[in-house]
């Protein structure tokens, strides 16, 4: 039976629907006169406001943005640090032994947010009587836990950093900042000069500015060494603060076992030639602090150029390697997650940034223990990276941008990998898809707050953030962009490349999972008994977290995956699934079943094959505005505090289901357009090998499907419309190509609203058959071990197992998996961005 209404209830409806609704932004590339409303408005919004980025005062210059470099701009000498990099002296941690062990450690103290004396950027200008210097701290909630030194000029020798800093570098002249004071001393004796420096201190800005005067140091219009350091101050020593084996409440830790003089300083600034695969870019800065000598880190300041008031971008790279920083619009709290924080992980949870946690920190509550590779941390929930400031790296390819800009790739990275992961050699992930010949391709690796997160919340904002960022930076087509990720990074490149299909081009899925959070290996094998008998397992699931239910929203959106036979964590019926899937649908994809060592789930992804994926995702632009949209609304993922809400693909809007809390579909085809679907070809396979960096031989199972360009078919005034739990949905009649009086066919299996955008028109209808259109399955297993709760709840064990003494074992080189290839060391300054090791 069908009901029609008209205004009121249009009204009405629009009413209801506008908290859930993502309103239309400016135009992306869609067709003249329509709002490309694809995606989350996160890529539309104009740059966020972070106050570590506001000029005051004598202070004007744009801060660089790209993590290592220098540029004179203004009369400024503007320097950008990266963020989170804070990380002190000791071993050269790669995953996965990051992922428990750290170098120095904060304060157990809440006030130093584990970040205190993280250095976001550093600038100087001359002024009359003084030089002045800006120090930008990436976290600062009381300046008195800071301490900041200054190294000023030359010396034949290294000299001994003031005030306990347990530190050599040459300089002239020491200048000591903490909180709003500060003291000059004379290098070569250690004296302190009776001309100190003005301070004044910006807590909200987390901005120190610091005034020397001429009388005590003056550079006149040469060019001058400048060097910077940051560490923590202890208030009532009157000097820095020195780690110790282990921190607690008012010490930091993480001192090398057997030194019994570590220096004090956490974060340097001016480290130009830091190698990118170090997860933090901090490789050469955690051998320097260790070894007590930090000389190789200064910036040769031109002052004749900045009195001249001399722009120079010479710094500033154009193409290569690139770790990019960006204001977020999300803040929960400064610097990292701590245990106090609310929404904490489980007991047994790994986190990237705090290791195993134990459950036993207030922000864990009494969760019942879970073993899994990060967890789904929600809008209620401060992730692992917390502040405003976030970074990503990107690859600008050598070649010049095409007439519409850069194709683009979108990649999110496994369990605790970090972007620099996937920077191993020649045939990296970067380079391979930015350097092809004729199509060149700029890669975007978002490290998503902590890359633990699996897509939900503040981490999977943050990858709509990046993307919006890096649009605005260079020139890409916004027609070609890609998401891929391997792992949890693949779940995460699935979610978010479903929930919004209409700004992805493809998507490239290397060996992901299905449900999150999950602990591969055992437990996947756990998962599959588990799904079956209705129980939950080892892991504790999000509802409604199970990836293959979402796969109908990819009708317009081509895919490849990448599977392992023989996979050692990810068992093959979990990808098989999918496979299975795109093989009974009518989707375009291509599956890659690896057998061998390429099957193996941390090689795969690592093995150079990417020959593999280049072809499927070189040429394929965005769907716009198809004939033909079919979408799953997932209610139980949108995180409207973070600005994920998946209610509206293409020209459908306002999507709802019946039920808050089961998924729904919707299948809409136009006749307006004159268009329809082309004919589904069947599945096809092929038997291949492909050369790898691992292994020489890996032979692989490819089944592909590509589907026909839409075909001509007699325009009608007619929009056919299926729904299968879905209970309104609002339609855009221009971008559909039909008119405001369009016939509605409608099958709906309950009772369903269809507004007609901007036409005064909405339409009810009843109805029990949804015309052959299946209402997804909603992921809800129960959970048998609800009950158990926390037993380490206030139990005395750390709340995380992170803070753990430093094994002298700096010496070492890097311990990676998989290790780059032999002899390369990814670093900047070389046209072929490496660089021999040592």
């Amino acid at each position: 039976m069908k009901k029609t209404t008209r205004a009121g209830v249009a009204l009405l409806v629009a009413g209801l629907l506008a908290g859930a609704a993502v309103g239309a932004g400016s135009a992306l590339a869609a067709p003249p006169g329509h709002a490309d409303t694809a995606g989350p408005d996160l890529l539309r919004a104009p740059a966020a406001d972070a106050p570590q980025l506001e000029n005051t005062g004598i202070w004007s210059a744009d801060p660089v943005g790209i993590c290592m470099t220098s540029a004179y701009r203004h009369g400024e000498y503007v320097h950008q640090g990266c963020v989170y990099d804070d990380e002190g002296g000791g071993n050269q941690y790669r995953w996965p032994n990051d992922t428990l062990l750290r170098g120095y450690t904060y304060p157990e103290d809440p006030a130093y947010r584990r970040n205190a004396a993280d250095i976001l950027e550093v600038r100087m200008r001359p002024e009359g009587d003084a030089t002045a210097f800006r120090v930008t701290m990436n976290t600062m909630t009381d300046p008195e836990l800071l301490g900041l030194t200054l190294a000023l000029g030359d010396s034949d020798v290294p000299r001994e950093a003031p005030h306990g800093a347990n530190t050599v570098l040459p300089a002239d002249r020491f200048v000591t900042v903490h909180g709003s004071e500060g003291d000059v001393t004379d290098a070569a004796t250690g004296a302190t000069l009776p001309d100190a420096p003005r301070v004044h201190v910006d807590v909200e800005r987390r901005q120190v500015e610091i005034l020397v005067p001429h009388a005590a140091w003056d550079p006149g219009t040469g060019t001058r060494r400048v060097a910077a350091a940051a560490g923590l101050w202890d208030r009532d020593a009157g000097a820095y603060l020195v780690p110790q084996a282990t921190a607690d409440e008012t010490h930091p830790g993480g001192a090398v076992l057997g030194d019994p003089t570590p220096s004090a300083f956490f974060d340097v600034a001016f480290r130009f030639h830091e190698p990118f695969e170090a997860p933090y870019r901090d490789n050469d800065q955690k051998r320097a602090i260790a070894n007590g000598d930090i000389g190789e880190f200064f910036a040769d300041v031109d002052f004749g150029r900045l009195a001249a008031g001399a722009d120079d971008e010479s710094g500033v790279p154009t193409s290569g390697y690139m770790t990019r920083v960006f204001a977020s619009h999300f803040e929960s709290e400064q610097g990292r997650r701590l245990p106090s924080d609310p929404g904490g992980p489980a007991p047994g949870t790994g986190t990237q940034q705090g290791g195993i946690a134990t459950g036993s920190g207030d922000g864990s509550g009494d969760q019942r223990p879970s073993l899994s590779f990060g967890y789904p941390c929600r809008d209620d929930c401060v992730p692992d990276l917390a502040g405003r400031m976030q970074r990503y790296m990107v690859y600008v390819p050598e070649a010049p941008a095409p007439e519409h800009g850069y194709a683009s790739m979108v990649w999110t990275q496994g369990y605790a990998l970090r972007p620099g992961d996937d920077v191993a050699g020649d045939r990296d992930l970067y380079r391979a898809f930015a350097d092809r010949a004729g199509d060149p391709t700029m890669v975007i690796d978002v490290d998503f707050r902590g890359a633990d997160n699996w897509g939900y919340g503040q981490g999977g904002a943050s990858v709509f953030e990046a993307l919006a960022d890096a649009r605005r930076h260079y020139d890409l087509d916004t027609e070609r962009t890609s998401m891929g990720g391997f792992s949890s990074g693949a779940y995460t490149a699935n979610k978010l490349s479903l929930s919004f299909p209409d700004v992805f081009s493809a998507a490239f899925i290397c060996d992901g999972l299905n449900v999150a959070p999950s602990f591969p290996g055992l437990n996947g094998v756990a998962d599959e008994v588990s799904e079956t008998a209705g129980v939950d397992s080892l892991t504790r699931h999000e509802p409604g977290s199970k990836i293959s239910a979402l796969l109908p929203s990819r009708r317009n959106q081509p895919v490849i995956e990448w599977a392992g036979v023989n996979d050692d964590f990810i068992p093959y019926t979990i990808t098989r699934e999918r496979a299975d899937a795109y093989a009974t649908g009518d989707y375009d994809y291509e599956f890659v079943s690896h057998v061998g060592l390429a099957a193996e789930h941390l090689v795969m992804c690592k093995n150079g094959m990417w020959d593999l994926a280049l072809d499927h995702l070189a040429d394929g632009h965005r769907a716009v505005d198809p004939q033909h949209v079919t979408f799953v609304r997932n209610p139980l993922m949108d995180d409207p505090g973070s600005g994920l809400v998946a209610d509206h693909a293409y020209w459908l809007s306002g999507i709802t289901t019946r039920d808050p809390q089961r998924l729904g579909a919707v299948d809409v085809v136009t006749r307006g357009q004159g268009r329809a679907d082309a004919p589904v070809p069947p599945s096809q396979r092929e038997v291949g090998q492909t050369e790898g960096t691992f292994s020489p031989v890996n032979p692989y199972l490819r089944e592909f499907r590509h589907l026909d360009a839409p075909v001509d078919a007699d325009a009608q005034d007619v929009l056919e419309i299926r729904s299968a739990g879905v209970g309104a949905v609002t339609v855009d009649p221009e971008r559909a190509g039909v008119g405001c009086d369009a016939r509605l066919d409608v099958h709906t299996d309950g009772p369903l609203t269809v507004m007609l955008d901007g036409c005064d028109r909405t339409e009810s209808f009843d109805g029990t058959d949804s015309g052959g259109l299946a209402t997804p399955d909603t992921f809800a297993p129960a959970d048998p071990l609800a009950p158990v709760g926390n037993p380490l709840q206030d139990a005395p064990v750390p709340a995380e197992v992170g803070n753990l003494p430093q094994p002298p074992l700096q010496g070492l080189p890097p311990l990676r998996f998989p290790p780059n290839q032999p002899g390369q060391d990814p670093a900047p300054g070389d046209g072929a961005q490496e660089s021999p090791t040592g």
